[in-house]
C-alpha cells in the first residue's frame, strides 16, 4: 500500500481494520455494519435500500449480499453493473462507503451454493409469485410459487474504492483508498 503521509494510525492498519470490521459484520448478527445501505443507479433513477451482507472476501475484493432476482436493483445493476455500499456505526461514529462492479448471479453454481447454505424459512422470501414492489391485497395474502430458487440472486461487488470517515467532536477525519491495477492507493482526504 502507498500512503500519502504519517499518522498516529497508519493508513496500511486502517485499511486492515476496515476490512476486519466487514468481516466480523459477515458473521455477527449484532454488527452495526451488518446491514449496509446499497445504492444502486436504476434504469431510470438512483436507488437505494438496505441489504444484509452476507459474506466478505478480502483478497477477491468482495461483498456480497442477496436478492430477489426480479427486483428493481437487479434490473439496475444489468443495465450499470456498479454500486456503492454506504456502512455506519452509530456508537463510533464511522462510515464507510464502499464502491465498485457489482455482478448479479442467477442459476449459476454460485448461486446453488448459497442457496443450500440458506435456512428453509429464509428460502421462502424468494418463493413470492408477485415481483417485489408489485400490488398485493394484503401481506398476509400473497401467493407463494414452486420455484424460489429460481429467484434468488447473489450480488457480488468487486470492490475498487473505500471511503472511510470518523466523526469526532474537535475535527473529523477521511482516508480514501483505491485499488490500482494490483494495490491499494492510500491517502488522507479533507472530510
Amino acid at each position: 500500500m502507498r500512503s500519502s503521509d504519517a499518522h498516529p494510525q497508519s493508513l496500511e492498519s486502517l485499511h486492515g481494520d476496515i476490512w476486519d470490521r466487514l468481516g466480523q459484520a459477515a458473521v455477527d448478527l449484532a454488527h452495526p455494519w451488518r446491514t449496509p445501505t446499497l445504492a444502486t443507479a436504476g434504469p431510470d433513477h438512483p436507488d437505494a435500500r438496505v441489504v444484509v451482507l452476507r459474506e466478505v472476501d478480502l483478497h477477491a475484493r468482495a461483498l456480497v449480499c442477496f436478492s430477489d432476482s426480479r427486483t428493481h436493483k437487479v434490473g439496475g445493476l444489468r443495465i450499470h453493473p456498479v454500486a456503492t455500499w454506504c456502512f455506519y456505526d452509530p456508537a463510533q461514529r464511522i462510515q464507510l462507503r464502499a464502491r465498485g462492479e457489482t455482478r448479479v448471479h442467477v442459476n449459476n453454481a454460485l448461486t446453488r451454493q448459497y442457496w443450500e447454505k440458506l435456512p428453509h424459512s429464509s428460502r421462502r422470501l424468494y418463493a413470492t409469485t408477485p415481483r417485489p414492489g408489485e400490488r398485493v391485497l394484503a401481506p398476509w395474502e400473497i401467493p407463494f410459487g414452486d420455484h424460489p430458487a429460481e429467484q434468488f440472486a447473489v450480488l457480488v461487488t468487486t470492490v475498487h474504492e473505500l471511503d472511510w470517515l470518523q466523526l469526532k467532536n474537535e475535527w473529523h477525519e477521511r482516508a480514501r483508498f483505491r485499488w490500482d491495477a494490483d494495490s491499494w492507493e492510500a491517502h488522507w482526504a479533507c472530510p
